[in-house]
């Protein structure tokens, strides 16, 4: 093992120091792939993986919306929704996190988060920060949503 590989490794043993790690997926695009909540007992899930051939580490996350949020989303109409998600676009673009509508912006589901960690900048540190980061986005996402379509949302316990 190289010393670069050895940082890559070292990764795993960060995730497992700071009680994150969950598991390892076998993941055949990936030199390794885990999944680990961030933060600590809150349930939130993201990916961290090295894909296969790159020198650089993938946090990932989403966030689905329920049944109930899908189908009041589904009942706006066009140009509400056309509004609702120019407002979330216009806001997430200065998050470091890049994003993706899934399918698609006027037929949401899903609304994926990730955030690349280059070879000369992969530390703790970074990845760390990188999975907070995505954590924040999915916050924004969640609270929009609950603020949008709950009547009497739920007090969450995220700050």
């Amino acid at each position: 093992m190289d010393l670069t590989e050895d940082k890559f490794s070292k990764v795993k043993d960060w995730l497992i120091e700071e009680g994150l790690m969950r598991k390892e997926v076998p993941d055949e695009m990936a030199d390794w792939h885990y999944v680990v909540e961030f933060p600590q007992k809150s349930n939130q899930v993201s990916d961290v993986l090295k894909p296969k051939d790159r020198r650089i580490v993938l946090l990932i996350t989403g966030i689905v919306l329920s049944e109930n949020h899908f189908r009041a989303f589904n009942s706006l109409t066009e140009e509400k929704k056309r509004k609702l998600i120019h407002r979330w676009k216009m806001d997430l673009i200065f998050r470091k996190a890049d994003f993706r509508f899934l399918p698609d912006s006027f037929n949401l589901q899903k609304v994926e988060f990730s955030l690349p960690v280059f070879e000369d900048e992969l530390s703790k540190s970074t990845v760390i920060h990188g999975l907070r980061e995505l954590f924040k986005c999915k916050l924004y996402i969640i609270w929009n949503v609950q603020h949008e379509f709950d009547r009497h949302p739920e007090t969450s316990y995220y700050i």
